[in-house]
Protein backbone atom coordinates (compact mmCIF):
# COMPACT_ATOMS: atom_id res chain seq x y z
CA UNK A 1 0.00 0.00 0.00
CA UNK A 2 1.24 3.53 -0.96
CA UNK A 3 -0.14 6.05 1.05
CA UNK A 4 -1.29 8.66 -1.13
CA UNK A 5 -1.53 6.70 -4.30
CA UNK A 6 -2.96 3.38 -3.24
CA UNK A 7 -5.88 4.72 -1.56
CA UNK A 8 -7.24 7.32 -4.25
CA UNK A 9 -10.06 6.34 -6.46
CA UNK A 10 -9.87 8.76 -10.53
CA UNK A 11 -13.25 8.44 -11.71
CA UNK A 12 -13.14 7.77 -15.73
CA UNK A 13 -14.23 10.31 -18.36
CA UNK A 14 -16.05 8.36 -21.16
CA UNK A 15 -16.93 10.82 -23.65
CA UNK A 16 -17.93 14.09 -23.85
CA UNK A 17 -21.59 15.20 -24.87
CA UNK A 18 -22.31 18.02 -27.24
CA UNK A 19 -24.87 20.63 -27.29
CA UNK A 20 -24.62 21.90 -30.81
CA UNK A 21 -22.96 20.94 -34.35
CA UNK A 22 -20.36 22.16 -36.23
CA UNK A 23 -21.44 24.20 -39.54
CA UNK A 24 -19.85 25.83 -42.12
CA UNK A 25 -19.51 29.73 -42.09
CA UNK A 26 -20.26 31.48 -45.74
CA UNK A 27 -18.84 34.09 -45.23
CA UNK A 28 -15.11 32.27 -44.58
CA UNK A 29 -15.23 28.64 -44.77
CA UNK A 30 -14.75 28.46 -41.38
CA UNK A 31 -16.24 25.82 -38.39
CA UNK A 32 -18.06 27.81 -36.31
CA UNK A 33 -20.60 25.84 -33.40
CA UNK A 34 -24.69 26.02 -34.37
CA UNK A 35 -27.05 25.15 -31.02
CA UNK A 36 -29.06 22.15 -31.41
CA UNK A 37 -32.44 21.07 -29.56
CA UNK A 38 -30.96 18.04 -28.68
CA UNK A 39 -27.61 16.27 -27.02
CA UNK A 40 -24.73 15.46 -29.86
CA UNK A 41 -21.97 12.74 -29.24
CA UNK A 42 -20.18 11.43 -31.97
CA UNK A 43 -17.22 10.14 -32.38
CA UNK A 44 -13.70 12.44 -31.42
CA UNK A 45 -10.52 12.74 -29.58
CA UNK A 46 -13.08 12.57 -26.33
CA UNK A 47 -15.59 9.64 -27.01
CA UNK A 48 -14.39 6.33 -28.53
CA UNK A 49 -16.40 5.17 -31.04
CA UNK A 50 -17.83 2.12 -28.88
CA UNK A 51 -19.09 4.36 -26.42
CA UNK A 52 -20.65 7.07 -28.92
CA UNK A 53 -22.13 3.60 -30.54
CA UNK A 54 -23.96 2.73 -26.97
CA UNK A 55 -24.93 6.00 -26.38
CA UNK A 56 -26.66 6.10 -29.64
CA UNK A 57 -27.87 2.77 -28.83
CA UNK A 58 -29.87 3.78 -26.48
CA UNK A 59 -31.02 7.47 -26.91
CA UNK A 60 -30.95 7.61 -30.53
CA UNK A 61 -29.45 10.22 -32.72
CA UNK A 62 -31.36 12.92 -31.35
CA UNK A 63 -32.18 12.60 -27.41
CA UNK A 64 -33.97 15.45 -25.86
CA UNK A 65 -33.44 14.23 -21.96
CA UNK A 66 -30.78 12.06 -20.05
CA UNK A 67 -31.05 9.82 -17.12
CA UNK A 68 -28.22 10.68 -15.53
CA UNK A 69 -26.64 10.82 -11.68
CA UNK A 70 -23.72 13.18 -9.97
CA UNK A 71 -20.89 10.84 -8.28
CA UNK A 72 -20.81 12.89 -5.39
CA UNK A 73 -22.78 15.22 -3.32
CA UNK A 74 -19.84 18.29 -3.78
CA UNK A 75 -20.81 20.21 -6.71
CA UNK A 76 -17.94 22.13 -6.85
CA UNK A 77 -16.28 19.02 -8.21
CA UNK A 78 -18.57 17.76 -10.59
CA UNK A 79 -19.70 20.87 -11.79
CA UNK A 80 -16.96 23.45 -11.95
CA UNK A 81 -16.81 26.75 -13.26
CA UNK A 82 -14.45 29.07 -14.07
CA UNK A 83 -13.35 32.14 -16.60
CA UNK A 84 -10.65 30.63 -19.13
CA UNK A 85 -8.69 32.09 -21.63
CA UNK A 86 -7.16 29.39 -24.26
CA UNK A 87 -4.71 29.94 -26.56
CA UNK A 88 -3.68 27.36 -29.15
CA UNK A 89 -5.82 24.68 -27.82
CA UNK A 90 -3.63 25.43 -24.19
CA UNK A 91 -5.36 26.52 -21.15
CA UNK A 92 -3.08 30.25 -20.56
CA UNK A 93 -5.96 31.79 -17.46
CA UNK A 94 -8.02 30.11 -15.09
CA UNK A 95 -9.67 32.85 -12.92
CA UNK A 96 -12.75 33.37 -10.43
CA UNK A 97 -13.48 36.73 -10.80
CA UNK A 98 -11.14 38.12 -7.89
CA UNK A 99 -7.76 35.93 -8.73
CA UNK A 100 -6.76 33.84 -11.76
CA UNK A 101 -3.81 32.04 -12.76
CA UNK A 102 -2.06 32.98 -15.60
CA UNK A 103 0.49 30.84 -17.64
CA UNK A 104 3.37 32.08 -20.24
CA UNK A 105 2.78 29.53 -23.30
CA UNK A 106 6.21 29.69 -24.10
CA UNK A 107 7.94 29.24 -20.66
CA UNK A 108 5.05 27.54 -19.20
CA UNK A 109 5.64 30.11 -15.96
CA UNK A 110 2.83 30.51 -14.19
CA UNK A 111 1.71 33.46 -11.33
CA UNK A 112 -0.93 35.03 -10.31
CA UNK A 113 -3.30 38.08 -11.50
CA UNK A 114 -5.86 39.86 -10.13
CA UNK A 115 -8.86 38.77 -12.61
CA UNK A 116 -11.10 41.63 -13.78
CA UNK A 117 -13.55 39.44 -15.21
CA UNK A 118 -16.11 41.51 -17.06
CA UNK A 119 -13.46 44.50 -17.09
CA UNK A 120 -11.30 42.49 -18.89
CA UNK A 121 -9.92 43.54 -22.29
CA UNK A 122 -9.78 39.58 -23.33
CA UNK A 123 -13.15 38.90 -21.52
CA UNK A 124 -14.27 42.29 -23.58
CA UNK A 125 -12.76 40.53 -26.93
CA UNK A 126 -14.82 37.49 -26.12
CA UNK A 127 -11.56 35.35 -25.86
CA UNK A 128 -12.19 34.68 -22.23
CA UNK A 129 -15.29 33.29 -21.18
CA UNK A 130 -17.48 31.65 -17.96
CA UNK A 131 -17.03 27.85 -18.54
CA UNK A 132 -18.95 24.96 -16.61
CA UNK A 133 -17.93 21.37 -16.93
CA UNK A 134 -20.36 19.11 -15.77
CA UNK A 135 -19.66 15.79 -15.29
CA UNK A 136 -22.40 12.61 -14.38
CA UNK A 137 -23.09 9.35 -14.75
CA UNK A 138 -25.51 8.47 -17.79
CA UNK A 139 -27.65 5.62 -16.11
CA UNK A 140 -27.89 3.00 -18.61
CA UNK A 141 -23.55 3.57 -19.75
CA UNK A 142 -21.72 2.64 -16.56
CA UNK A 143 -18.03 2.74 -16.54
CA UNK A 144 -17.38 6.11 -16.03
CA UNK A 145 -19.01 9.69 -16.08
CA UNK A 146 -20.04 12.22 -19.40
CA UNK A 147 -19.09 15.81 -19.85
CA UNK A 148 -21.08 18.85 -21.10
CA UNK A 149 -19.12 22.21 -21.26
CA UNK A 150 -21.27 25.61 -21.50
CA UNK A 151 -20.44 28.99 -21.16
CA UNK A 152 -24.21 29.63 -21.69
CA UNK A 153 -24.78 32.17 -18.24
CA UNK A 154 -28.67 30.70 -18.44
CA UNK A 155 -27.65 26.90 -18.40
CA UNK A 156 -25.14 27.66 -15.64
CA UNK A 157 -27.74 29.77 -13.64
CA UNK A 158 -30.53 26.86 -14.03
CA UNK A 159 -28.22 23.82 -13.47
CA UNK A 160 -26.82 25.64 -10.31
CA UNK A 161 -30.31 26.68 -9.11
CA UNK A 162 -31.56 22.73 -9.67
CA UNK A 163 -28.45 21.27 -7.73
CA UNK A 164 -29.37 23.70 -4.85
CA UNK A 165 -33.12 23.12 -4.46
CA UNK A 166 -32.28 18.96 -5.09
CA UNK A 167 -29.75 19.07 -2.27
CA UNK A 168 -31.99 21.19 -0.06
CA UNK A 169 -34.30 18.55 -0.21
CA UNK A 170 -32.55 15.29 0.25
CA UNK A 171 -30.22 16.92 3.28
CA UNK A 172 -27.61 18.19 1.77
CA UNK A 173 -27.23 14.75 -1.06
CA UNK A 174 -27.46 14.95 -4.75
CA UNK A 175 -25.03 11.70 -5.03
CA UNK A 176 -26.62 8.62 -6.87
CA UNK A 177 -29.90 10.02 -6.73
CA UNK A 178 -31.76 9.88 -10.34
CA UNK A 179 -31.90 12.51 -11.89
CA UNK A 180 -33.35 13.70 -15.43
CA UNK A 181 -31.17 16.27 -17.85
CA UNK A 182 -32.99 17.72 -20.44
CA UNK A 183 -32.97 20.74 -23.21
CA UNK A 184 -35.77 23.80 -22.50
CA UNK A 185 -36.50 26.40 -25.49
CA UNK A 186 -36.07 29.90 -23.73
CA UNK A 187 -37.03 33.04 -24.83
CA UNK A 188 -34.12 36.01 -24.81
CA UNK A 189 -33.00 38.95 -26.69
CA UNK A 190 -30.38 39.02 -28.60
CA UNK A 191 -29.40 42.52 -30.39
CA UNK A 192 -32.78 43.57 -29.71
CA UNK A 193 -34.52 40.82 -31.51
CA UNK A 194 -36.09 37.79 -29.38
CA UNK A 195 -34.47 34.41 -29.95
CA UNK A 196 -35.24 31.11 -28.60
CA UNK A 197 -32.37 29.55 -27.19
CA UNK A 198 -32.10 26.05 -25.24
CA UNK A 199 -31.23 25.45 -21.93
CA UNK A 200 -29.79 22.95 -20.04
CA UNK A 201 -32.95 21.82 -17.27
CA UNK A 202 -32.35 19.66 -14.75
CA UNK A 203 -34.71 17.68 -12.26
CA UNK A 204 -35.85 14.86 -10.05
CA UNK A 205 -38.49 13.18 -11.37
CA UNK A 206 -41.45 12.93 -9.62
CA UNK A 207 -42.57 9.07 -10.23
CA UNK A 208 -39.12 7.96 -11.45
CA UNK A 209 -38.61 4.14 -12.47
CA UNK A 210 -34.68 4.59 -12.60
CA UNK A 211 -33.03 2.64 -10.39
CA UNK A 212 -29.19 3.57 -9.99
CA UNK A 213 -26.19 1.76 -11.87
CA UNK A 214 -24.42 -0.16 -9.51
CA UNK A 215 -21.17 -0.36 -11.32
CA UNK A 216 -20.06 3.17 -10.87
CA UNK A 217 -18.34 3.68 -7.04
CA UNK A 218 -20.47 4.60 -5.01
CA UNK A 219 -19.18 7.69 -2.82
CA UNK A 220 -20.69 6.36 0.74
CA UNK A 221 -18.14 3.62 -0.01
CA UNK A 222 -15.23 5.86 0.47
CA UNK A 223 -16.75 9.16 2.85
CA UNK A 224 -15.73 10.89 4.70
CA UNK A 225 -12.06 11.28 3.24
CA UNK A 226 -12.10 13.62 -0.13
CA UNK A 227 -14.30 10.95 -2.06
CA UNK A 228 -12.83 10.76 -5.95
CA UNK A 229 -11.38 12.62 -8.02
CA UNK A 230 -13.57 14.20 -11.10
CA UNK A 231 -11.53 13.62 -14.92
CA UNK A 232 -9.57 17.50 -15.13
CA UNK A 233 -12.51 19.66 -17.17
CA UNK A 234 -9.41 22.08 -18.34
CA UNK A 235 -8.98 20.49 -21.56
CA UNK A 236 -10.10 22.96 -24.76
CA UNK A 237 -13.93 23.41 -25.01
CA UNK A 238 -13.96 22.99 -29.19
CA UNK A 239 -17.34 23.52 -29.13
CA UNK A 240 -17.42 26.95 -27.61
CA UNK A 241 -13.82 28.24 -29.22
CA UNK A 242 -13.57 27.46 -32.48
CA UNK A 243 -11.38 29.07 -35.19
CA UNK A 244 -11.43 32.93 -35.78
CA UNK A 245 -14.77 32.61 -33.89
CA UNK A 246 -13.98 36.48 -32.84
CA UNK A 247 -14.77 37.04 -36.77
CA UNK A 248 -17.71 35.25 -37.35
CA UNK A 249 -20.03 36.41 -34.62
CA UNK A 250 -22.02 39.45 -36.44
CA UNK A 251 -23.27 36.90 -38.65
CA UNK A 252 -24.54 33.94 -36.67
CA UNK A 253 -27.86 34.41 -35.27
CA UNK A 254 -27.91 30.77 -34.21
CA UNK A 255 -25.09 30.55 -31.95
CA UNK A 256 -26.22 30.10 -28.25
CA UNK A 257 -23.46 30.78 -26.27
CA UNK A 258 -22.46 34.30 -26.74
CA UNK A 259 -21.84 36.73 -23.89
CA UNK A 260 -24.13 39.66 -25.16
CA UNK A 261 -27.60 37.78 -24.32
CA UNK A 262 -29.45 40.02 -22.37
CA UNK A 263 -30.23 37.77 -19.80
CA UNK A 264 -33.67 38.07 -17.81
CA UNK A 265 -32.46 36.85 -14.85
CA UNK A 266 -29.06 38.18 -13.02
CA UNK A 267 -27.59 36.77 -11.01
CA UNK A 268 -27.63 39.11 -8.00
CA UNK A 269 -31.73 39.75 -8.05
CA UNK A 270 -33.09 35.93 -8.68
CA UNK A 271 -33.15 33.63 -5.55
CA UNK A 272 -35.25 30.98 -4.80
CA UNK A 273 -35.47 32.06 -0.25
CA UNK A 274 -38.55 29.86 0.22
CA UNK A 275 -37.68 26.94 -2.26
CA UNK A 276 -40.45 26.22 -5.20
CA UNK A 277 -43.80 27.82 -4.81
CA UNK A 278 -46.69 26.99 -6.27
CA UNK A 279 -49.47 29.61 -7.64
CA UNK A 280 -52.65 29.00 -5.11
CA UNK A 281 -54.77 31.35 -6.64
CA UNK A 282 -54.60 35.08 -7.91
CA UNK A 283 -57.45 37.66 -7.21
CA UNK A 284 -57.80 41.63 -7.29
CA UNK A 285 -58.17 43.26 -3.97
CA UNK A 286 -59.60 46.46 -3.29
CA UNK A 287 -58.76 47.23 0.33
CA UNK A 288 -60.53 50.82 1.46
CA UNK A 289 -58.72 53.84 0.87
CA UNK A 290 -55.81 51.92 -1.13
CA UNK A 291 -56.10 51.70 -4.73
CA UNK A 292 -56.36 48.06 -6.22
CA UNK A 293 -54.11 45.84 -6.92
CA UNK A 294 -53.68 41.86 -7.69
CA UNK A 295 -53.12 39.56 -4.61
CA UNK A 296 -51.34 35.98 -5.06
CA UNK A 297 -51.07 32.90 -2.46
CA UNK A 298 -48.39 30.80 -2.85
CA UNK A 299 -47.58 27.56 -1.04
CA UNK A 300 -44.71 25.64 -0.46
CA UNK A 301 -43.31 22.56 -0.49
CA UNK A 302 -44.59 21.79 3.00
CA UNK A 303 -48.08 23.48 2.24
CA UNK A 304 -46.97 27.15 3.98
CA UNK A 305 -48.56 30.07 2.29
CA UNK A 306 -47.18 32.96 1.05
CA UNK A 307 -48.88 36.55 0.14
CA UNK A 308 -47.33 38.56 -2.56
CA UNK A 309 -48.69 41.73 -4.83
CA UNK A 310 -48.35 40.78 -8.11
CA UNK A 311 -49.04 42.03 -11.64
CA UNK A 312 -52.53 41.67 -13.59
CA UNK A 313 -50.45 39.28 -15.98
CA UNK A 314 -49.23 36.77 -12.79
CA UNK A 315 -53.37 35.48 -13.01
CA UNK A 316 -52.57 33.19 -16.10
CA UNK A 317 -49.80 31.66 -14.22
CA UNK A 318 -52.42 29.83 -11.81
CA UNK A 319 -51.49 26.10 -10.53
CA UNK A 320 -47.93 26.92 -12.04
CA UNK A 321 -44.56 26.46 -9.77
CA UNK A 322 -41.83 29.19 -9.30
CA UNK A 323 -38.79 28.14 -8.55
CA UNK A 324 -36.45 31.39 -8.66
CA UNK A 325 -37.63 34.76 -7.90
CA UNK A 326 -37.38 38.26 -6.87
CA UNK A 327 -38.95 39.82 -3.96
CA UNK A 328 -38.82 43.75 -3.43
CA UNK A 329 -40.63 45.48 -0.70
CA UNK A 330 -43.66 47.63 -1.73
CA UNK A 331 -45.14 49.19 0.83
CA UNK A 332 -46.69 47.93 3.34
CA UNK A 333 -46.28 44.32 0.87
CA UNK A 334 -43.88 42.12 -0.44
CA UNK A 335 -43.65 42.33 -4.59
CA UNK A 336 -42.95 39.40 -6.80
CA UNK A 337 -41.44 41.42 -10.14
CA UNK A 338 -39.45 38.89 -11.43
CA UNK A 339 -39.48 35.12 -11.17
CA UNK A 340 -39.06 31.58 -13.13
CA UNK A 341 -41.62 29.25 -13.69
CA UNK A 342 -40.91 25.69 -13.48
CA UNK A 343 -41.08 24.52 -17.78
CA UNK A 344 -40.87 27.65 -18.83
CA UNK A 345 -39.40 31.50 -18.29
CA UNK A 346 -41.27 34.21 -17.36
CA UNK A 347 -40.17 38.10 -15.99
CA UNK A 348 -43.08 40.79 -14.90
Amino acid sequence: MIKGLTDRIKIARLGKIHLGEKKTSEKSGNLYPSATDFFVVHQDANTPKEIADKFHQIYGDRPKELNIMFPLDDPEKFFPQWLKRYANGTLVCKGDGEKAIETEPKTGERKEIQCKYKNCPYYQKKQCREIGNLQFYVSEIPGGVFQIDTSSYNSILEVNTAIKLIKDQNNGHIANIPLKLTLRPSQVTVNGYPKTIYVLNLYKPLNDNIKPNKEPVKDSAIEPDEGPEMPDADDLPEDLFPTDIDNELEGLPDFEPISDIDDPFSEPTMSAEYGPLKIDFVKELKPTNEPSFFGAVLSDEKGKKYNFKVDENFKALEGKTLVAYEIVPDGKYKKLVSYKVLENVQEA
